[in-house]
């Protein structure tokens, strides 16, 4: 019998979710049918919660700008998504609805994968669900320095892990700069002009991700300006995995991972 699973946000018609978890689900034989929901309104969100559990699905993942109302729906949450007060991850079991979240830790992995120097001094753009996961990805990993810069509640994040909220203005010499500024806002597209730091060359990490053909625009850009960058498609792969095996049982494996990049094309 298939286990439906679905990921819900207001617009995931351009969600690589989809392919990620066929891929993973053909590859290790995981019966696992997997679609992408759009959801115009927070109740339209909720009322689509409902009809998965009326459906008897699996769970489900959450993206932009669900993962409060996720975590508010949940009657369990686990130790990541209580750190965090966000839910990237849902799962239905014994008619309650358990909160995880593996932004976090999938962030964790693709970190742990850069310079050890990285860390040294950490610049977030952005103060949503997405930063609250980067900040608690780099002060787990022991960063010297966390700098918070937003427009606005830059301090609930920076409070989580005792680092400094500034506005959205460049920090001076950062090693590391994770932007979680969403794709196409007009932020995102003037950040290496405007908030980012670059004559000391640092890392970017951009939380969006392009197509299966070409980076996100910010990770393209810094590219092309000789900067090392990634976007996330990596946390997307890690994020997935652990998403995947919360449902399914067992840990994530090379089979697993490789299959979800297989999907993806090439890691770019």
């Amino acid at each position: 019998m298939s286990r439906l699973l679905a990921v819900l946000g207001k617009d995931v018609s351009a969600s690589l979710s989809p392919k990620l978890h066929t891929s993973a689900s053909l590859a290790c034989d995981l019966g696992v049918v997997y679609t992408a929901l759009n959801c115009p309104s927070a109740s339209d969100f909720v009322e689509m919660i409902r009809a998965l559990q009326v459906l008897k699905a699996r769970g489900c993942n959450v993206t932009i700008p669900y993962k409060t109302n996720a975590f508010s729906l949940a009657d369990e949450h686990s130790p990541a998504s209580k750190a965090l007060g966000v839910a990237n991850t849902l799962t239905f079991e014994h008619g309650k609805i358990y909160a995880d979240n593996t932004d976090g830790e999938g962030l964790q992995r693709v970190i742990q994968g850069l310079d050890a120097s990285c860390l040294d001094r950490v610049q977030i753009l952005g103060a949503g669900g997405a930063a609250r996961a980067a900040a608690w990805a780099v002060h787990s990993l022991g960063a010297k320095e966390i700098f918070v810069s937003a427009r606005s509640k830059a301090d609930l994040v920076a409070d989580m892990v005792d680092g400094t909220a500034r506005p959205l203005e460049a920090v001076p010499a950062p090693s590391l700069v994770i932007s979680s500024l969403p794709k196409d806002s007009d932020l995102a597209s003037t950040a290496l002009r405007d908030w980012i730091d670059v004559q000391t060359t640092p890392r970017i990490l951009d939380l969006a991700y392009g197509t299966l053909e070409e980076l996100s625009p910010l990770a393209s850009q810094a590219r092309a300006m000789g900067l090392r960058a990634e976007d996330g498609r990596g946390m997307l792969v890690e994020q997935a995995a652990l998403s995947l095996v919360r449902w399914v049982g067992g840990q994530v494996s090379e089979k697993i991972r490789n299959s979800m990049w297989e999907a993806l094309g090439s890691r770019v």
